[in-house]
């Protein structure tokens, strides 16, 4: 139980920062990234080490193909929608930061976040046409519901 509040704080901590540098920058650091990677993998590696029925590398092996899976299909709807609307409505921060959140959630809660990611942002982009505070085709920064996303992913899981 503790260690769960443990990595939950370390989770909300990462992504908070990233999201709070998003929105200032539009640019998530390769650094932060590579801190959330490397906490997902001592996560993975205590969730191993604490539970007999799981064997840590086979863990690690299995989120680092999904964490693949989630990259090609994440770059894919980058670049499909840069071809179709010539502008970029996935930038390579969002594409990594959601990859590598499979590393903590498991394919399965990676889709979930996602999805919550995807619905909050079409609400945000809707609300923003209807009150015209957003300019068409106007990129704004995805990480914020990325973060929300992976976090009630991670709260799903754990309940």
């Amino acid at each position: 139980m503790a260690s769960s509040i443990f990595f939950t704080l370390i989770l909300s901590f990462i992504l908070l920062s990233i999201s709070k540098e998003d929105l200032k920058t539009m640019l998530i650091s390769e650094n932060k990234l590579k801190i959330f990677a490397l906490s997902g993998f001592f996560y993975l590696i205590y969730l191993g080490l604490s539970t007999e029925k799981i064997n840590s590398m086979d863990l690690i092996i299995n989120n680092f193909f999904s964490m693949v899976i989630i990259f090609i299909i994440m770059y894919s709807i980058g670049y499909v929608s840069y071809k179709i609307l010539g502008i970029n409505s996935l930038g390579m921060g969002d594409i990594k930061l959601s990859s590598i959140s499979t590393i903590w959630l498991g394919i399965e809660m990676s889709v979930l976040s996602l999805c919550i990611s995807f619905v909050l942002s079409a609400i945000y982009s809707l609300h923003g046409k209807v009150t015209k505070k957003l300019i068409p085709f106007k990129q704004y920064p995805f990480a914020p519901f990325l973060s929300i996303g992976i976090f009630c992913s991670w709260i799903i899981d754990k309940i």
